[in-house]
């Protein structure tokens, strides 16, 4: 999406939710359910914007604002959110900070059985971003897919006995569970998910992340019609920030 085309949708949202005064136009909206349908709009927006920081929606998405039993709360955080995208388009900073490398987050407390794994870590997490700024977008996700997985496989082996008493622990033709190393990504996203390694919410964008990353088989690629995207690896990237963050406040 152009600058332009951005910036007359989000003053548009932004004349929809607050009034001229600033104020959130309560009266427009009968009900939560009604603020939360435009709070999904806005951020199918943001998220077709170029350029908006990496941590945008994440941010967003985690913010208790959004979770608030008031329509006037939600409305203003959601305007506070439309307003910094706005200066952001008009600063021209998107541009600039279109082509930023970002340094993996240190991820040595969950690697901490496998310390060699820090560093395919960090490479992986400047790979995936320097696929995405050459439009790679299917190296992308498949880059981000995997250091996801690492990630789980690493979280899962800090805290094996329970990881094997998890209820979604996967189970062979005879009733037992397989050494956790041979645990596929999907059983390794519900365990998180059943142990409060990761939130509910992530578990699932995680699975659609795990499913675009399958397209590392071809065949996959071809049979699901991928067709994949700076919006797609957007997505994926909010959703392997926040599962990141969560795995290492789960970390004791």
């Amino acid at each position: 999406m152009n600058k332009d085309s951005a910036l007359k949708l989000l003053k548009g949202l932004l004349g929809e939710i607050l009034l001229s005064t600033g104020a959130a136009a309560t009266e427009r909206f009968s009900s939560l359910r009604d603020v939360d349908a435009k709070v999904r709009e806005a951020k199918h927006i943001f998220q077709a914007v170029e350029g908006l920081p990496a941590s945008f929606l994440a941010d967003m998405s985690s913010d208790s604002d959004f979770d608030a039993q008031s329509r006037r709360v939600r409305l203003e955080a959601l305007g506070n959110y439309t307003k910094s995208a706005i200066k952001f388009l008009e600063s021209g900073a998107l541009a600039k900070n279109q082509k930023l490398i970002y340094p993996a987050p240190d991820v040595s407390r969950i690697t901490a059985t496998f310390p060699q794994l820090k560093d395919s870590i960090d490479r992986r997490w400047k790979e995936a971003q320097k696929c995405i700024h050459v439009e790679c977008f299917t190296s992308a996700v498949i880059m981000m897919g995997s250091i996801l997985e690492a990630l789980l496989l690493a979280r899962a082996n800090l805290s094996p006995a329970v990881s094997y008493q998890s209820s979604r622990a996967p189970k062979d033709k005879n009733g037992k569970v397989p050494a956790i190393q041979d645990w596929t990504l999907s059983a390794l996203i519900d365990v998180a998910v059943d142990l409060g390694w990761i939130k509910t919410d992530r578990g699932k964008f995680s699975h659609a992340l795990r499913e675009s990353r399958n397209v590392v088989h071809p065949w996959v690629e071809v049979s699901t019609r991928a067709n994949f995207d700076s919006a797609t690896c957007k997505t994926s990237w909010e959703v392997l920030q926040a599962s990141v963050d969560d795995l290492l406040a789960s970390v004791p």
